[in-house]
């Protein structure tokens, strides 16, 4: 089946700003890296407009600073309307219904399953199946980034008053970082909980024919991954997803044949 995907196109505009927000922190690193060494040689250098090379570095850096921040709000923001299109594209593969105007194609993987809440609930399990590995991958990095920037922006921070905005503003950013990484690790603790959830549910519906009984909790299980999804702000990694995503499919085939979905 063709893969056909209409509300992936704003998810990957906010993956494009995420990349653009990973370059200016880059940026803003390399900056403070050159203020260190000047710093550290107790070196100003040549002095234009009455600035030396120490205020230049530090001024770059302040810039891109401010630039990570205002990107963070941005990325957030568009991830808020991602997701919204995100949630219609499901309730209309649950439902049959046309909420998002156009279907995805190829994303889902529910198999002949009638509308409905069971739908609806397996959907959401194969999500949180997807969704909880692919967050394990990316922990390792986002951790590494963390700690080396951070440990940085802190150890320019600690230099002296002289350059105290600047140093308020790596303090920001530094904050932002590790807010973002703990968030991450947080985010794959719930997701997790939550795939193991969605288990535990399928396990009692396996050999249920009426399955109405069960309807409350498979909607408790819907609104945890959402409001989790929606809480964690988290853009799956594209490079990781495309390298998991046959095994991915293949332990989902698995888990319809041993919960009989």
């Amino acid at each position: 089946m063709t893969r056909n995907v209409p509300h992936q196109n704003s998810f990957d505009t906010a993956k494009l700003i995420e990349r653009w927000q990973f370059i200016v922190l880059l940026l803003s690193t390399a900056a403070t890296i050159t203020s260190i060494a000047l710093n550290t040689q107790k070196t100003e250098g040549p002095s234009v407009s009455g600035w030396d090379a120490i205020d230049w570095a530090n001024a770059s850096s302040s810039f891109f600073a401010v630039g990570y921040i205002v990107l963070e709000i941005l990325i957030n923001d568009k991830f808020y309307n991602s997701g919204k299109e995100k949630r219609l594209d499901l309730v209309d593969h649950a439902f049959d219904t046309n909420f998002s105007g156009e279907k995805s194609t190829g994303y889902f993987n529910p198999g002949g399953i009638n509308k409905g809440i069971y739908k609806l609930a397996v959907l959401s399990f194969e999500n949180s199946l997807f969704t909880s590995v692919i967050i394990r991958r990316m922990i390792v990095f986002k951790w590494i980034v963390a700690i080396i920037i951070s440990g940085l922006f802190i150890f320019s921070a600690c230099l002296g008053n002289k350059e105290l905005v600047n140093n308020l503003l790596q303090i920001a950013a530094t904050g932002i970082l590790v807010q973002q990484a703990i968030r991450l690790q947080q985010f794959s603790n719930r997701m997790g909980n939550i795939h193991s959830d969605f288990k535990a549910l399928f396990n009692d519906l396996k050999d249920m024919t009426d399955k109405s009984s069960k309807e409350g909790e498979m909607v408790r299980n819907i609104l945890n991954y959402e409001a989790t999804h929606s809480w964690g702000s988290i853009l799956l990694n594209s490079n990781t997803f495309a390298k998991l995503n046959p095994t991915l499919s293949k332990k989902w085939d698995g888990l319809k044949q041993n919960y009989k979905i």
